[in-house]
């Protein structure tokens, strides 16, 4: 099959749908698809542009985009006319959109009625953001955003299959929204990048990008006020530097920014005592997989979709609660407690192996072919 991933932001650019997307990419041409994505110009949701890139792994078009933050009922980049050109040309088999309410999910959806195509749409949403997009008011009015997920939308899930990342986010899907086509499949890693070390040193790790949602003042704070102070590396790239400037003010001696190629970060994942995640309303969080893979404890917030996928091979701390997340950053002083949520997350995460999870995305192409 030619499967077309359509999604915001592609490789280079870093986060945890792009990461998604060339994880999936990859499996699904190692099992001799031609697979290709189709994207944004940009870098990032600022509309940085891109570095120079040498040669993309997989076939990526690039089309040029105008970046909008926000609009009645789009949000992120715009490209138009480009997208539908780009998949008319290309003539995938399987259109698969990494996002909702957007504007490539429209023309994802166009293109897959003119031609009798599959549809398929994972929206990497958690069950926290569905609910507040769902109960949101202006004046005590749904907003017209709101009025388009639960009509404009309705009509094109009707024709599409959603892939969730949770059972959470299929129960919101179906409550909230009463989408009906859909099935679980979560994200997933490739196991073989990963080299698992029960020896570790005395420094915690945050991974990801260095944004607001990420809730990086609160955790920052509860660092500052551990009783045994340890160094804390805040690992990512970071959009905004004036906020980057925020964090460094806020932060004791004890915390460094680093923002490591690929392999560095690998290296400080498997060496680090705890992987430490404190955001709301992540919609899954692969790098909990990634440590898990690497023999590293978890610690995050009891939140989004954090807790189905960490279950009984992390801790999970009251994502409002400072106090409890010192205590259970306190608590990994047990070494006997480090050492079986250890061997937990090994062996949980050889259930999130890409080459199986493609298999099962696979299987949803080939089942529901466009009506």
């Amino acid at each position: 099959m030619r499967i077309a991933q359509i999604c915001y932001l592609a490789p280079p650019a870093v986060g945890g749908v792009e990461k998604h997307v060339l994880e999936l990419s990859r499996a699904l041409k190692k099992r001799g698809h031609q697979v290709e994505i189709h994207t944004s110009n940009f870098y990032d949701l600022k509309a940085s542009p891109l570095p120079p890139i040498t040669q993309d792994e997989i076939p990526t078009y690039r089309y040029s985009s105008k970046f909008v933050k926000k609009t009645k009922f789009f949000s992120q980049p715009i490209h138009f006319p480009g997208l539908i050109l780009g998949l008319i040309r290309t003539n995938p088999d399987v259109i698969h959109v990494h996002s909702m309410a957007s504007q490539h999910l429209e023309i994802g959806y166009l293109y897959a009625r003119l031609f009798h195509k599959p549809l398929i749409v994972t929206g990497h949403y958690s069950a926290a953001d569905l609910l507040r997009l769902s109960t949101k008011r202006k004046k005590g009015q749904k907003t017209k955003r709101l009025l388009y997920w639960e009509k404009r939308l309705k009509k094109i899930m009707s024709y599409a299959t959603l892939i969730a990342l949770t059972n959470s986010e299929a129960k919101s899907y179906r409550d909230l929204f009463g989408f009906q086509n859909l099935t679980v499949i979560p994200n997933g890693i490739d196991l073989n990048e990963f080299e698992a070390s029960f020896n570790k040193d005395n420094y915690l790790l945050y991974i990801g990008r260095i944004v607001p949602e990420k809730r990086l003042e609160f955790l920052i704070k509860a660092h500052n006020k551990l009783p045994v102070k340890k160094p804390l590396l805040i690992a990512g790239y970071a959009p905004d530097k004036n906020y980057l400037k925020k964090l460094k003010e806020l932060s004791s001696s004890g915390i460094s920014f680093v923002a490591p190629e690929r392999e560095k970060l690998l290296q400080l994942l498997k060496k680090a005592q705890a992987l430490l995640l404190v955001s709301k309303n992540e919609a899954f969080g692969i790098v909990l997989l990634e440590a898990m893979a690497s023999a590293t404890p978890i610690i995050a917030s009891d939140s989004g979709g954090f807790p189905e996928v960490v279950g009984d091979a992390g801790l999970l701390f009251n994502p409002d609660s400072e106090t409890d997340l010192i205590e259970k950053i306190c608590l990994l002083e047990d070494t006997t407690l480090a050492h079986k949520l250890q061997e937990k997350g090994l062996q949980r995460v050889q259930n999130y192996a890409w080459d199986l999870l493609a298999q099962k995305v696979e299987e949803v192409y080939l089942s529901f072919a466009g009506k």
